[in-house]
């Protein structure tokens, strides 16, 4: 930025003549005043240019009147050496810009994504759909009709004031988690904006979000969708039922603290929390939601810190969890968590009700209206 300034100083003091307007009745004067320290400070005033003027004459005094051909921008500006100093300061910023926000191996971890995506894609195909279909309802709801940055959430992280953490589609969490530094700047967020819009350019929606569900975090350790369906349930992600998929997708956005191993009745929690998404976007009808959270949901978790496999068996009926018992499950030993926490089965039904009353309203204007980019 240094070599800017003083190019512009070459300029303004090489050519004084740029300063004045073509009719030479006003304009703006930039006044410089150089001091031993080196610092260079000026102000913008504007006063009259006339030939009584006293800066006027002290620039012509510095530069005594010469033929046209020794000072060819004398009434013309050097438009071409702006132009070339206005590319250079945006191109030196763009640089800093990404050279601040980026990993060092960013190249490489660019090639290999793309690698990765290309042939990843072709494996996932066999995911059940309304896996796809509850991280996309609870992620991002406008994944296949956006370009990589969703002008709407954008606009609604602004005006609640969370434009640094909100408004983030799919494309961008990949690019976040893949390619860019763990800090929290408005720089950071321009780049990330970029190099999302960038991906789209080269990857297909289907390999951005299956790049997205084997490349995340699912709390305790776990990377990718196949290892969270292995340690939460026990079973390869093709199996995967609805409650099974809207409970994974929910625990997403926090996972160490959302994660149902720190509070029995987190998944189900979050689990009507997507079900509700996947209503209000058409995937599913409020009956086949109302049903799953009603259900119980069994997880298989290997042990944190041993070898011991616990069976949680949550139960959401009117009665609660009705008993413990000691179970035998391939050779293992298991056991059911006799915790239950009435205020989160409490926010659980709230949640419930609110999909009836989401469903009520809805029916009362008409039909709501299907969206079936997944179907």
């Amino acid at each position: 930025m240094s070599f800017i300034v003083a190019y512009t100083t070459h300029l303004l003091t090489k050519y004084p003549n740029f300063l004045l307007s073509n009719n030479q009745n006003a304009s703006y004067l930039f006044n410089f005043n150089t001091y031993p320290t080196h610092s260079l400070n000026f102000s913008l005033s504007y006063r009259p240019l006339t030939r009584n003027n006293s800066f006027y004459n002290r620039v012509n005094s510095l530069h005594p009147k010469t033929s046209s051909q020794n000072h060819p921008f004398k009434n013309n500006p050097p438009v071409l050496e702006l132009v070339f100093l206005l590319i250079f300061s945006f191109t030196l910023l763009f640089f800093r810009l990404f050279s601040n926000a980026l990993l060092p191996d960013f190249p490489l971890r660019w090639r290999n994504l793309v690698a990765f995506a290309h042939e990843n894609e072709p494996k996932t195909r066999d995911y059940p759909l309304h896996l796809r279909q509850a991280i996309v309802a609870y992620e991002d709801r406008r994944f296949f009709s956006h370009f990589g940055v969703d002008p709407v959430g954008i606009s609604r992280a602004i005006l609640s004031f969370s434009a640094l953490g909100g408004g983030s589609t799919i494309t961008q969490q990949l690019v976040k988690n893949a390619f860019l530094k763990n800090e929290r700047t408005v720089s950071r967020k321009i780049v990330e904006m970029m190099l999302a819009i960038a991906l789209e350019r080269v990857m297909s929606k289907w390999e951005i979000l299956s790049s997205y569900m084997s490349k995340i975090y699912w709390g305790h350790g776990i990377y990718g969708i196949e290892s969270a369906s292995a340690f939460y349930f026990r079973k390869h992600p093709s199996l995967l039922s609805l409650g099974e998929s809207a409970m994974l997708a929910g625990i997403v956005p926090a996972p160490e603290l959302r994660s149902p191993l720190r509070d029995c009745s987190r998944g189900k929690t979050f689990q009507a929390r997507v079900l509700k998404r996947m209503v209000e976007v058409g995937f599913i009808d409020v009956e086949t939601a109302l049903l799953i959270v009603k259900e119980s949901l069994h997880l298989h978790v290997d042990g944190l810190k041993n070898a011991d496999r616990l069976l949680y068996l949550l139960s959401f009926s009117s009665e609660g969890i009705r008993g413990f018992n000691e179970l035998n499950q391939a050779g293992t030993k298991s056991a059911m968590k006799d915790i239950w926490d009435w205020e989160q089965e409490s926010k659980i039904w709230e949640a419930c009700e609110d999909m009836e009353r989401w469903v009520f309203n809805k029916a009362s204007k008409g039909a709501p209206s299907k969206i079936s980019s997944l179907k």
